[in-house]
């Protein structure tokens, strides 16, 4: 191995360095050195943590993979030696605050999945894919920095580490933090997905995903890798490049999205469950679709809103709150009826908390804004219904409180049901 010399250091964390060193012929190279501090056990933690990010990563002969050149992990200062990057896909961003152009971003995005797919077929798990361990090396993305990766499969004791360190915050999946151990190839999945939102919005998802800042073919993709159960998630990356490439092309089926919808309803009403997908994915994709949400949406088969509903409820949350928004205008009396009509029906299909909350105060609102008995009927028939669950109750009453304008346009039906104390106590406000 050419012997180097430390000349410059250009990145320092708590627990290790890199700098850079030149041979004698003037060739630079990066080389990263581990601090060795705390007591003797901690010391070996370390090591044994260093080792591994060189075991991990020196297996891994790819082009999108950052190569190891050389090492000495005996030596008072341990180090290994790798190429000298141009930078990072955080420094890349931080000149681009809103994100890359559209073929950009996917094309970075297919080398770091093809990186990763690989990595993962031969049994490697990273854990802490982020920007800054996504290196750029003549224009070209590399994936490195396997401090927290291990082998799959593996049986040996887990190194004890603390939840900060387990992958960065803004990239690790809720089961790091949990059961770091356990966490498996969807772990990286999540994180994928993440990076992906920031190189197409320029923003760190920090407070989650706006679904609306990103272009509208990659929001399922993007909403369905970062979903907080792994089972909701794709189960390899493999899927993800399937998804992407899939994304690339253009569409066989050229009709509207309301006229998909349409169909798409129709198939899985005679019983063909596999357009499910499908009928979510258009969904979410075209969340800006007015007409596809205000007349469209609403006409769904009650069988179809309640299959949709269980087959991803964070996806169909998503799908309600956005429907929602649009029901805030004027509507002929009869429209409003089917608004209506659909909102109980996605209260029937469910069981989540969260869009029941949501159907409960559109209905008050739709009721009394256009002034609708028979929306004001199904308001009282969700809220009776509701209101046979404890947890309910403070639901019920915020939702009253927040609408103090049109308390009065239920009062009455709402007297003739037995409520309990915190509700009757909002409707005598």
């Amino acid at each position: 191995m050419a012997i180097f010399t430390r000349v410059r250091r250009i990145n320092a964390g708590g627990q290790g360095e890199v700098w850079v060193g030149v041979a004698p012929d003037g060739y630079e190279v990066a080389m990263k050195y581990l601090l060795l501090n705390g007591n003797e056990a901690q010391k070996a933690e370390d090591l044994r943590r260093f080792e591994r990010e060189i075991t991990c990563q020196s297996s891994l002969t790819h082009e999108g993979v950052l190569p190891i050149l050389g090492m000495d992990i005996s030596s008072a200062e341990p180090h290994f030696i790798m190429p000298l990057a141009d930078g990072s896909l955080r420094d890349m961003l931080s000149s681009n605050p809103h994100g890359f152009a559209q073929d950009v971003a996917v094309a970075m995005f297919i080398d770091v999945l093809e990186a990763v797919d690989y990595a993962h077929k031969e049994g490697v798990l990273h854990r802490d894919i982020k920007p800054e361990n996504i290196l750029v090396m003549d224009g070209r993305v590399k994936l490195s920095d396997f401090g927290l990766g291990r082998r799959m499969y593996s049986d040996s004791t887990t190194l004890t580490v603390t939840n900060a360190a387990m992958g960065t915050f803004a990239y690790s999946a809720p089961e790091q933090f949990s059961d770091a151990h356990s966490a498996d190839v969807r772990a990286d999945v999540y994180a994928l997905g993440r990076v992906f939102y920031e190189m197409l919005t320029g923003r760190m998802a920090l407070h989650g995903i706006d679904l609306d800042a990103i272009p509208a073919q990659y929001r399922f993709l993007i909403n369905k890798a970062t979903q907080q159960d792994p089972d909701r998630r794709f189960d390899s990356v493999t899927e993800m490049l399937r998804e992407v490439s899939l994304l690339g092309n253009e569409p066989d089926d050229l009709l509207a999205p309301a006229e998909r919808v349409t169909s798409l309803m129709s198939q899985i009403a005679a019983g063909d469950v596999t357009k499910l997908s499908e009928l979510g994915r258009v969904l979410i994709e075209n969340g800006d679709d007015l007409l596809l949400y205000t007349q469209v949406l609403p006409n769904a088969p009650e069988p179809v809103i309640s299959k949709l509903a269980m087959l991803d409820p964070d996806q169909f949350l998503n799908i309600i709150a956005r429907f929602d928004r649009y029901a805030d205008g004027g509507f002929p009396w009869d429209h409003t009826d089917t608004l209506a009509s659909f909102l109980a029906a996605v209260y029937r299909s469910t069981s989540d908390f969260r869009v029941h909350e949501l159907v409960i105060e559109r209905l008050l609102v739709l009721g009394y804004t256009h002034n609708r008995w028979y929306v004001r009927g199904r308001f009282i028939a969700v809220v009776e219904d509701a209101l046979r669950k404890p947890e309910y109750a403070p639901v019920v009453a915020g939702v009253l409180r927040r609408n103090p304008d049109a308390v009065e346009f239920v009062r009455e039906s709402l007297l003739e049901l037995s409520l309990p104390a915190v509700v009757a106590d909002a409707l005598a406000a």
